[in-house]
């Protein structure tokens, strides 16, 4: 055991207050009603598009290989051409013109359209069926203390956990099938 500085500690401090600060906040905004359609959504769609640019594309990405590997058909993009007829949307800022041009494509040829964002603005009504927001903090996304992706990621895991959760046993053959898979053993145990 090493003793830290009180430098080293402030600076801990600092971070871990941060990330503290964050949770408190998403317990606000936190609704289960919404998250339990969103689970719906999910479970109802063929194939499921998630895509976002920057840190919110490194987060769409950690999305897409969660719900893959309990069996969602999901698809994550993180480049301007390809981001068309997608559902779901990650943008902080709420303001990523490929992210709400995806959305409103999407939602006009009538997919399910989810925006995951620190913004509440009344125009996403036109085109989302679900705005979810995360908390936020001034100047998160320059990344200088903590991750930007943190809110999202948070948000990404209380998903996944209800989802899990609302078709556990599925879920859990699902998983052991992927095992097995991963294992080259294709007995059943």
């Amino acid at each position: 055991y090493v003793e830290k500085s009180a430098v080293e500690q402030q600076q801990s401090r600092l971070v871990l207050d941060t990330y503290q600060n964050l949770l408190n906040k998403v317990y606000s905004l936190f609704d289960e009603g919404q998250i339990g359609r969103i689970v719906k959504d999910l479970k109802w769609a063929r194939r499921v598009f998630i895509c976002g640019r920057g840190s919110s594309g490194l987060a769409a990405e950690e999305m897409a290989t969660r719900f893959r590997w309990i069996g969602i058909e999901v698809t994550a993009l993180r480049d301007n051409e390809n981001m068309r007829m997608q559902t779901i949307g990650l943008s902080l800022s709420g303001t990523k013109s490929e992210v709400l041009y995806m959305l409103h494509r999407g939602f006009r040829q009538g997919a399910r359209t989810l925006l995951i964002t620190e913004k509440n603005r009344q125009t996403y009504e036109e085109f989302c069926n679900e705005v979810l927001l995360v908390p936020s903090l001034q100047h998160l996304n320059y990344g200088n203390l903590i991750s930007p992706q943190f809110p999202l990621l948070l948000m990404i895991d209380i998903l996944y956990a209800a989802y899990v959760n609302d078709d556990r046993t599925r879920i859990e053959r699902i998983q052991r099938e992927i095992q097995r898979t991963l294992r080259g053993n294709n007995e059943e145990r």
